[in-house]
């Protein structure tokens, strides 16, 4: 599989910063913003946006608005860095930045994208990335990782979109979770955050008859095996994090969330969209994690409280999605 990966340290458009830097304060917004491609016709589109009445610069430009708006919003406490998963390539994250994020002070981006795909994860920060590299498969979407560079040290991020529930991924969303595996294992002594769409509930091996889960809860009785046949292993309590392991903000009894799940299937909600954190932002030194929340601002809310999901039909919503974030503090 050959991989797009584009990292660009000095943006060329206009940066005016008026967000306060907080060099105690490091915020990760992961969002799934539901196929945001551009104007241009290149034949790798979903067949909807290949119709010019439909979908043109005209269209491209007010969902780049949108998005925008929301990204900008006081309640997300200005992100240090944004990873977007479901945006068509280098070009949109581009023309997201010179028209509307740049002037906030986001000029770096790193964007992975297997060379068949529709869809790719982008992640847009605050602060230098450092290092980016592409890990992958074959049959799989690329990982991101990105190395960014803070006051208070790197912090490597993996940005993921796994695949769907829709006919039979659960192959490849393990797949994905031995590479994000192996390749966040080699980063053990750093402040580790995977995050984007993961596209499993981080309790599904407790509700489902599925033999391979991609990630598993580290209660389950078959949890040891599970994890040595890939599936990334979750935790709950801190205090039980090791090497290899991760913490799931969403298995923690204490943990409360403003929304029921981060996106609605068939009337169900799921939290499929997770940021997970290894040990080192438990350890009492430098990163500490913080907290962590469902975005369901009123603007991304349906009348029944569910993500507005975008209709290219009417050309109205946003995502199918809510955005997570996650705040990290200097001790």
């Amino acid at each position: 599989m050959l991989i797009l990966i584009i990292l660009c340290l000095s943006l060329l458009c206009s940066c005016s910063c008026d967000i306060e830097h907080d060099p105690k304060t490091f915020r990760v917004l992961s969002y799934n913003v539901q196929n945001l491609f551009d104007a241009r016709l290149d034949g790798g589109e979903y067949p909807e946006y290949q119709d010019p009445k439909v979908w043109n610069d005209r269209s491209y430009r007010m969902r780049l608005e949108t998005l925008s708006k929301v990204l900008l919003s006081e309640k997300l406490l200005s992100p240090d860095v944004i990873i977007l998963q479901e945006v068509e390539g280098p070009r949109v994250v581009e023309d997201l930045l010179c028209l509307h994020l740049g002037r906030k002070g986001y000029r770096w981006y790193a964007v992975a994208k297997g060379t068949d795909a529709a869809i790719s994860v982008a992640v847009i920060s605050r602060h230098p990335i450092a290092s980016s590299t592409v890990h992958a498969s074959a049959g799989i979407r690329p990982v991101l990782e990105a190395t960014i560079c803070t006051e208070g040290g790197d912090i490597s991020l993996f940005a993921l979109h796994a695949k769907s529930q829709i006919g039979d991924g659960a192959d490849l969303r393990l797949s994905l979770a031995k590479v994000v595996s192996r390749a966040s294992y080699e980063r053990a002594g750093s402040a580790v955050l995977l995050c984007g769409d993961f596209n499993e509930d981080p309790s599904s091996v407790w509700d489902t008859a599925a033999s391979a889960p991609a990630l598993v809860d580290m209660n389950h009785p078959e949890a040891t095996r599970l994890q040595a046949a890939g599936a990334l292993g979750l935790v709950g309590d801190h205090a039980a994090l090791a090497p290899g392991l991760y913490y799931c903000p969403y298995l923690d009894e204490s943990w409360k969330g403003s929304a029921p799940g981060s996106c609605s299937w068939d009337g169900l909600w799921h939290r499929y969209d997770q940021i997970l954190a290894n040990g080192k932002l438990f350890d009492g030194m430098g990163w500490e994690y913080e907290s962590f929340s469902i975005e369901n601002l009123p603007s991304l809310c349906s009348s029944d409280g569910r993500p507005y999901a975008w209709n290219i039909r009417t050309l109205q919503g946003v995502s199918d999605h809510f955005p997570v974030l996650m705040t990290l503090k200097r001790r």
